[in-house]
C-alpha cells in the first residue's frame, strides 16, 4: 500500500490497468506517456508508459522528459476525483483536474479516459 501517485502506488495502479480488460481493449489502437502529479506538493510525479492499451513501464519522473498527456490537481481535487464526488470529465470541464494534451485524443478516448481515472479509486493507498 503505497502513498498517493508515489512510486508503488504508480506500479499498482498499472498492475490494475493491466487486469481491466475494459481498459486495455478500449484503449488497443493509444499509446502515449502520461504523468500524473499533485498541484502545490513537492511531491515526485509518477508516469504510465502505454502501449496499444497496455502499461509497459511506470515509475516516478526522474528526469525532464516529454510527455503525451499530464494530468494534476490540489490534494483536495484529487480526492474530490478519486471519492468519486465528481466524475473526471466534469473534473476536466471545470478545471479541478488540469490537463495537457490532445484535446482530440482525449475526446477519442474519453470513455477508457473516465476509466482509468476512477480505477484509481481502486488501488490501496496509505
Amino acid at each position: 500500500m503505497g502513498k498517493f501517485l508515489s512510486e508503488e502506488w504508480i506500479k499498482e495502479y498499472a498492475k490494475l490497468w493491466n487486469s481491466d480488460s475494459d481498459l486495455t481493449e478500449g484503449l488497443k489502437t493509444f499509446s502515449a506517456k502520461i504523468k500524473y502529479y499533485i498541484d502545490e506538493s513537492d511531491n515526485t510525479p509518477v508516469y504510465i508508459d502505454v502501449e496499444k492499451g497496455i502499461v509497459t513501464e511506470s515509475g516516478v519522473v526522474t528526469k525532464d522528459e516529454k510527455f503525451d498527456f499530464e494530468m494534476w490537481a490540489t490534494p483536495k481535487n484529487w480526492e474530490i476525483i478519486i471519492n468519486g464526488q465528481m466524475g473526471p470529465k466534469a473534473a476536466m470541464l471545470t478545471k479541478k483536474l488540469n490537463f495537457k494534451g490532445s484535446m482530440i485524443t482525449a475526446m477519442k478516448y474519453m470513455s477508457a479516459f473516465e476509466k482509468s481515472i476512477t480505477l484509481m479509486s481502486r488501488v490501496p493507498t496509505a
